[in-house]
């Protein structure tokens, strides 16, 4: 059966690391990253590129379920593949189910290195608001979106340089008043995706039927 694989850039590093070291030949579409924060938009690029794709049994769509966007999302053709999982941050911390548990545990901003690479991440923002409000106003508008956070936790996938990565937001984390900690990620979700082991993890939608989420989620 031939599959092709449609992945966030965010997620960049962690699938090459999985992907390099896999025998997986299937191609990879990537779609770039700062579309995570408009859904309406990735939904349509997403399903712009499903409409490309032709003489394949599975389309692979590797992100989560990022705002919804892939609500709706139909291949005519091909089943669809998805992790049951809210966004990327989850499918790096193994599924909803970790992710709550440490949600629980400590109220904190999650990232990665990927995170911090393109446009229109959080970090981003925070400096372009510096550039059109002046500190004084920007400080007030990141200390209200920040309210309920007490840290900016990097995950640690293995696939990036952390120490680098922390110190981009170490200033931030700093005036916001964050603890700058590390946590445990894993790749189980993506070494399962590439190696098409898809079980209960896995959302399977087929040819010519729309996804809608109340398939089922990791619970």
């Amino acid at each position: 059966m031939k599959t092709i694989a449609i992945a966030c850039r965010t997620i960049e590093d962690e699938l090459k690391a999985v992907y390099n070291t896999l025998p997986a030949s299937f191609p990879i579409v990537w779609v770039e990253s700062g579309l995570h924060n408009f859904p309406s938009q990735l939904k349509e690029r997403i399903q712009l590129e499903i409409d490309k794709i032709y003489g394949v049994d599975n389309i692979l769509l590797l992100f989560g379920y990022c705002g919804n966007s892939i609500e709706g999302l139909v291949a005519a053709q091909a089943r669809l593949v998805v992790p049951k999982v809210e966004d990327c941050i989850s499918l790096l911390l193994g599924g909803n189910r970790n992710r709550l548990a440490l949600s629980r545990k400590t109220p904190a901003f999650y990232l990665t290195d990927g995170w911090l690479r393109y446009e229109k991440n959080i970090y981003w923002e925070y400096e372009k608001s510096l550039e059109k409000y002046g500190e004084a106003r920007a400080m007030r508008i990141f200390q209200a979106m920040f309210a309920h956070y007490s840290n900016l936790n990097f995950i640690d996938t293995g696939s990036y340089n952390l120490e680098s990565a922390m110190n981009k937001t170490a200033e931030f984390a700093k005036k916001l008043n964050l603890k700058q900690e590390v946590v445990p990620g894993t790749l189980k979700l993506i070494t399962k995706a590439f190696l098409e082991e898809w079980d209960e993890d896995f959302l399977i939608v087929p040819p010519g039927v729309s996804i809608h989420l109340t398939y089922g989620a990791d619970s």
